[in-house]
Order: C-alpha cells, then structure tokens, then sequence
C-alpha cells in the first residue's frame, strides 16, 4: 500500500488549508488508502544551519535535535508527499518554509533521497489576484523544490478562502483537492 503523507503548514490547526487537507484525505479514503497528516506549527522544527553536517556524513538525517528526526524516516519511506500551506506574505508559510529548508538534510553524496517520490501541493490565499498575493512565487517555490528533488509533480492546486471557513465555499477549490487526493491515491 502507497505511504501516502501530508505537510499542514498553517499555524492554524482549524483554518482553511486543513479543511482542504481533509477534502483530500477524504479522497484517499474514498480510493481504499489511508494518509499520516503532520501539523508542522505543533512541532520543534529548528531552521536548518547550512552546517552541511548532513552531507559530509551522507547522513540522510540532521545534526539538529528536534522533530524532523521522526519526519527523516518516514518521508524516506513513503511514496507520496503532499505540501499543504496558506501563503503569507508573498510565499508559502514560515511553518513550511522551515519544513522545506530541512529538506536539505536528506540530499546525500549520492544524490537527492526523495527522487521519484509523487509530490502534491495544495495552496491557498487570501487575495483573489495571483499576482499581488505572492501565489506565483510560492508556486515558484513548490516548482522548483520538485525540480530540485527529481520528484513526479502530480498537482499543484491553488485558490482564494481568505476568513476561515472560505475554503468550504469554494466548490472549485475544493473538488480540485478531492482530485489531488485520487491522484496521490494512485
């Protein structure tokens, strides 16, 4: 069975990303799967320090003592990572920025740990125009963390729900998400 697992990257814990979380995660229950959900903003997550302690140790795993070292081996052993934040000023969220940047430590001599792994991200904003809300550079930021990683990028989906209970009111939105949930089902 698929180890299918999803990043909430709002501070949050009730807002509108995890309402979308739960829209997919609805749907890979629909398709006979089951998801492991983190909230990032619960977690000790300290910013990575570039020490490159994990590379010169091909350590695939972090000489920084907090919750990433639960994370480490369960995104190596997964197949499917679904990234899921609000944006905030004009990119993804602190609490998923500082989840990204831990990724680093899972670079290796032998490249990149996270390679052919499905990845889905599910964004949303609170102004309607892509252009001033920063959806294009956190949308950037998702592209090219896929590019970087070698990973199969099956969806990005991105939409308005701007006061919390607005993601519910967005049908588009949220079938969108409901497909990206059969899709990482797959």
């Amino acid at each position: 069975m698929s180890k299918i697992l999803i990043f909430n990257g709002s501070p949050r814990r009730n807002g509108n990303t995890t309402t979308l979380i739960k829209e997919c995660v609805r749907a890979i229950k629909d398709s006979g799967k089951e998801a492991e959900v983190f909230f990032l903003n619960d977690m000790t997550i300290k910013p990575c320090q570039f020490c490159d302690w994990c590379i010169d140790n091909n350590a695939l795993s972090c000489v920084e003592e907090d919750d990433m070292h639960e994370l480490y081996p369960k995104l190596l052993e997964s197949d499917v990572i679904v990234f899921a934040a609000p944006i905030f000023w004009f990119t993804v969220s602190a609490q998923m920025k500082l989840f990204i940047d831990r990724l680093y430590a899972l670079h290796g001599k032998d490249g990149y740990a996270l390679t052919q792994k499905k990845i889905g991200t599910i964004l949303v904003y609170g102004d309607s125009d892509v252009e001033s809300s920063g959806v294009n550079n956190a949308i950037g930021t998702m592209k090219d963390l896929i590019s970087y990683m070698k990973s199969e990028d099956i969806g990005i989906i991105h939409g308005t729900a701007y006061k919390i209970g607005d993601a519910e009111k967005n049908k588009e939105l949220m079938a969108q998400v409901y497909d990206l949930g059969l899709k990482v089902s797959k």
